[in-house]
């Protein structure tokens, strides 16, 4: 199910340890186009009432052991409802809340029903199936994976019994501070030079929340490829149990090309099967993971799980790249064909080169997703399980 994010929420008596696929959620994109503040006309908007009964609390950021004893930063929330319905919990920032929704609750709320909906026909199961993320009214706790620093909106929004949403709703503003960088947080910033020996990049990692993710300029610049990305970035993870870096398939942005009309901008991981290149199309998996080896580092591959009319097929990723989703004729075109190939070794060059580049093109919007425990701390071992594959001609 490609809307399952992985959770464990706390029922009243006991904890309901549940799993899923993504450790974090994009903002959902209808044909991916980011939400323009809802799909109902006019006539039939949603008529919204915060209920002074309900209510959501951020708690703390608390420590969450895994079952490899591995602890994981959480975000702990309570929650109380006593309505008779069906609810969702939403996280997303002010600024993304005004930019994607025009501050319209009843929008939001449209939007988040509806894409479940539809995600739930596309997925052949009832709304109310995806019990990591359709609560009713015992739970009264739930850890979502951590947040980034800043502000944020924590909304409970009822559904009736057919996934739609009533209206109703409750709604907490926190924030959260950034924490001061570590040793092993900082021993990644600055220039590094990256090779196989056949093409490589000079990247520079700088911070954009302490300890947790880093901003990554850099790939698919270079003499070894035609089309120069020195307007675009890439965000990695800091994993604090192994101290090491984690770059995922995400999601960038949607734009006009001037040849292909509307696209999506994605930073996309591909395999080598059957004698040729493989894209996985799946957003939010790991990719690689930056190692300290010797006196430098490596970037090495990590494994994803595809399933095939042939059975479960389990590979490393070949090597990852920038691509574009062209919605008029739905079809996956690269930037570059010339990539450097996994793994690559990693030379420090010294401290970040100051760019200079104004970023013309905003990043998307994140929100949360609901925390599951997750073995990562021995090695490197984060495998991803896919579901959408296309193979380059």
């Amino acid at each position: 199910m490609k809307r399952i994010l992985s959770m464990i929420a706390m029922v009243a008596t006991a904890a309901l340890a549940l799993t899923g696929c993504f450790k974090d959620d994009p903002v959902n994109r209808r044909d991916g186009r980011e939400p323009d503040g809802g799909g109902r006309k006019e006539t039939e908007k949603l008529v919204v009432t915060e209920r002074s009964d309900w209510s959501i609390r951020y708690v703390a950021r608390e420590d969450w052991v895994n079952d490899d004893a591995s602890v994981d930063q959480v975000e702990h929330f309570n929650l109380k409802y006593n309505g008779s319905g069906y609810y969702i919990i939403r996280l997303v920032r002010p600024e993304d809340f005004k930019s994607a929704y025009e501050n319209d609750a009843a929008g939001f709320f449209t939007y988040e029903s509806e894409t479940l909906l539809k995600d739930a026909e596309a997925d052949n199961v009832k709304f109310y199936q995806y019990t990591d993320e359709v609560f009713t009214r015992q739970i009264t706790d739930v850890y979502f994976n951590r947040l980034r620093s800043g502000t944020w909106m924590a909304f409970l929004i009822e559904l009736d019994g057919n996934g739609n949403a009533t209206g109703n709703y409750a709604e907490a503003d926190f924030s959260i501070q950034e924490e001061v960088a570590t040793e092993a947080f900082n021993r990644w910033l600055g220039s590094w030079r990256v090779s196989n020996g056949l093409v490589g990049y000079d990247l520079d990692i700088s911070s954009i929340d302490n300890n947790f993710i880093y901003k990554i300029e850099g790939w698919e610049q270079g003499p070894a490829v035609s089309f120069q990305m020195d307007q675009e970035y890439l965000e990695g993870e800091f994993y604090a149990p192994n101290g090491f870096l984690y770059i995922v398939s995400q999601y960038l942005g949607t734009y006009d090309d001037d040849d292909l009309g509307t696209v999506d901008e994605l930073f996309m991981g591909n395999i080598f099967d059957s004698g040729g290149i493989t894209l996985i199309t799946d957003e939010g998996l790991d990719l690689a993971v930056m190692v300290p080896k010797d006196e430098g580092a490596e970037l090495q591959p990590l494994e994803v799980e595809l399933q095939t009319d042939a059975g479960k097929y389990v590979t490393k990723f070949h090597s990852m790249q920038y691509y574009m989703w062209a919605h008029e004729t739905e079809e996956w075109h690269p930037y570059n064909t010339n990539v450097a190939e996994l793994p690559l070794e990693m030379t420090y060059l010294g401290t970040t080169r100051a760019s200079g580049i104004a970023y013309a093109k905003p990043r998307v919007a994140t929100k949360a997703s609901i925390h599951h425990g997750q073995p990562k701390a021995g090695g490197t071992a984060r495998k991803s399980v896919a579901k959408k594959a296309v193979r380059m001609k």
